[in-house]
Formats: C-alpha cells, sequence, structure tokens
C-alpha cells in the first residue's frame, strides 16, 4: 500500500481536499483524534478510508509527508496523521450514516496504526486495543458528538468491522467471514470479550462498562502525533490489570503473518 499511495498521487487519484470539503466530517475525526491531522481524498474503493503517518517511507528515505508537500503543495507539520477519505465522504450534502461509519473506519485504522507504531507491548497490543476501541465507542455517544452530525451506531459498524477483520486475520471487513460482528455486536457485549480471551487466555483488559467515560478525551487542541501517542498510552496504561500466564505473543504473530 505504500507504494500504491505513492503512485495514486502521481496519478492524481489522492488529491489534496479543498478548504471547505468534507468540513463536519473532518471536524467529528479531529474531535475523536487531537492530533495533528492531513486530510486528503480519493477513490479509496472498498477500504473507505487509509490513515498512516507522515514520516512512513513510501520509498527508500522518502517519506509520505515530503510526498504531499512536494506534489500537492499542502503544508504537513511534523508529527502529523494522513487520512484519506474516499470521496464521497467528504462530498456535499454529507450522508451522516456514510460519514459516520466512515469515521469508524479511520479511527479503527489510527488504533491499529497506534499498535504498529510500537506503542504498546506485543503481549499488551489486544487489551490496549479493546479498551481504545471500547473508550471511543462511549465517545461516539457524547452528545458533543451527536449533534455534530455523528451517527453512534454507524460509527460502532464501522470501528467493529475493521477491528473483527484485524483480530479474526481476515485484515480485510469485506473478507472476514468469522460473523463476531454481526447483528448489531458491539465491543461491550460478552461475545467479543469471550473471543478475544478464547484467542489469549491471559487478556485482562477492564470490561468497557467500567472504563471512565472521558478515558481518551484529552485537552489543549491539537497535539503533535508523538505526543497524542504518550498521552494515549497513559490513559490506557492506567486502567489496564496485571496479566496472568498466557500465550507466547511473539509466536502467534508469526503463525498469523502480522
Amino acid at each position: 500500500m505504500r507504494t500504491g499511495v505513492l503512485e495514486q498521487i502521481w496519478q492524481g487519484v489522492i488529491r489534496a481536499t479543498a478548504p471547505g470539503e468534507g468540513k463536519r466530517v473532518r471536524r467529528i475525526i479531529q474531535a475523536m483524534i487531537p492530533a495533528q491531522t492531513v486530510f486528503l481524498s480519493g477513490a479509496v474503493g472498498s477500504d473507505r478510508a487509509h490513515v498512516f503517518h507522515d514520516e512512513m517511507e513510501v520509498m527508500p528515505e522518502l517519506g509520505l509527508g515530503d510526498v504531499i508537500v512536494e506534489e500537492l503543495s499542502v503544508d504537513v507539520p511534523y508529527g502529523s496523521l494522513v487520512v484519506i477519505c474516499d470521496e464521497d465522504c467528504l462530498a456535499s450534502p454529507v450522508d451522516l450514516e456514510i460519514a459516520s461509519f466512515d469515521v469508524g473506519i479511520v479511527v479503527a485504522k489510527t488504533l491499529l496504526g497506534v499498535l504498529r507504531l510500537g506503542a504498546f507491548p506485543i503481549e499488551r497490543e489486544n487489551e490496549a486495543l479493546y479498551v481504545m476501541a471500547c473508550a471511543y465507542e462511549r465517545m461516539a455517544r457524547s452528545a458533543g458528538l451527536q449533534q455534530l452530525g455523528l451517527i453512534p451506531s454507524e460509527f460502532s459498524k464501522g470501528l467493529t468491522s475493521t477491528l473483527g477483520a484485524y483480530w479474526s486475520g481476515a485484515m480485510r471487513a469485506h473478507t472476514d467471514r468469522s460473523g463476531l460482528f454481526l447483528n448489531g455486536q458491539t465491543l461491550s457485549g460478552p461475545e467479543v470479550r469471550a473471543y478475544l480471551q478464547a484467542l489469549d487466555p491471559a487478556f485482562a483488559a477492564p470490561a468497557a462498562e467500567l472504563l471512565p467515560s472521558d478515558l481518551l478525551v484529552f485537552s489543549g487542541g491539537r497535539h503533535a502525533l508523538s505526543d497524542w501517542l504518550e498521552m494515549l498510552r497513559g490513559a490506557v496504561n492506567a486502567v489496564l490489570v496485571e496479566r496472568k500466564v498466557g500465550m507466547n505473543w511473539e509466536v502467534l504473530r508469526q503463525s498469523r503473518g502480522i
């Protein structure tokens, strides 16, 4: 995908967003993820959205942020997320159901990116991901986000379908056959916890209803990615409990090709 992004920028498939384009969607995402973020638009297709960081190398010693600055004339502050949304997500008039689903995907892919950046030890990644996702699912039900237009049920579908594909090993929602998040199941349901505990017998994340409602709500405006990651890590580690003896996660990761 890294080289694919570079090719799509060169081909004009991925472009800069206009100042007023998708303003409501961008406001919702920034309210939930207060990291410096650059928004681009393109024909993403069934994936709906991509999330990267500006330092990701698209070629040896060539970072994505530098490519965006040179090719699209978009300012990319150091330490930024790069969110590429499908064009119909940002088009006017905004379809709030589609937009809410896509915001869920953006949040899920951002959280998976947090894991790839090594924010948590391998043996705690599933617990950290579960805690973060549950916190965002609760955040989506806040009055402030709903007033911005976010539909919590659609957000949850986008969030859980993306994470379900990751946990099942399918990696992409439209190839996931696990059925883990069908029939309106949410992250707080017993089925999801049972699945994660079967995957990792030492799974020790607190139940969703025990998490503080403002766990991942941070003040201070937009933050550099490294600063936001540090706040995220501190908040999640504060609620994680000691693990029991469990599986060798490095062996599991290699067996799944992760």
